[in-house]
């Protein structure tokens, strides 16, 4: 879809542009899509961060990303599953909201480790908790660690810091930016259900 055009719309082919963004995202380093603005709540108020995106279930409307689970990101999760993600490239916009589902110890989590490289899971070793105060600027990563990937071996230890958060997708707003005026739709669903799309003004 040509980004400087006003686009021929249908609920279905905006739907389509969405899915096929999220999927190269999920596959490119260089998509836009990768990564996204995760919104949580916290007991300060809203808080938000990036995080990659790992998992595009086109077929459940589920989108997935890895954590660690000692951050302060997933004992917000844990006292309120709420989110919103955020992705923005090539004059899109898409926000995404839902429930988040954690795995920690499960197959979901145990199959997504064995799919993480070597080097993403030196990230699962640090040894102190994300956010934890230093007196100096750190990696938190032993210091053998600091220019080298683990071995497998090594890397099994960072398994217990190591989950996934799935988010099945209730609502979706896509906002298409162009010079000749913008575009909005909204799309809604109730569980895994088929999505009701609405046109907005942007």
């Amino acid at each position: 879809m040509d980004s400087r055009e006003p686009p021929s719309l249908t609920f279905a082919s905006v739907l389509e542009q969405l899915w096929s963004q999220l999927a190269d995202g999920q596959r490119l380093r260089h998509s836009a899509f990768h990564q996204a603005v995760l919104a949580t709540s916290s007991p300060r108020g809203p808080s938000a961060r990036y995080v990659v995106l790992r998992q595009v279930d086109r077929e459940r409307g589920v989108l997935g990303f890895h954590t660690d689970r000692r951050s302060e990101k997933w004992a917000e999760l844990e006292r309120d599953p709420r989110v919103a993600l955020c992705f923005y490239g090539q004059n899109i916009q898409l926000r995404a909201e839902g429930r988040a589902v954690l795995h920690h110890d499960d197959a979901v989590a145990d199959l997504a480790w064995k799919r993480t490289g070597l080097m993403s899971r030196r990230c699962y070793l640090a040894e102190a908790a994300p956010g934890t105060a230093a007196p100096m600027p750190t990696s938190g990563l032993p210091a053998h660690l600091s220019k080298d990937r683990p071995n497998e071996a090594e890397s099994a230890g960072g398994r217990v810091n190591f989950a996934v958060v799935t988010v099945p997708l209730q609502r979706m707003e896509w906002l298409h930016l162009a010079f000749e005026g913008h575009r909005r739709a909204r799309f809604s669903r109730v569980g895994f259900g088929p999505w009701r799309g609405e046109w907005l003004v942007p």
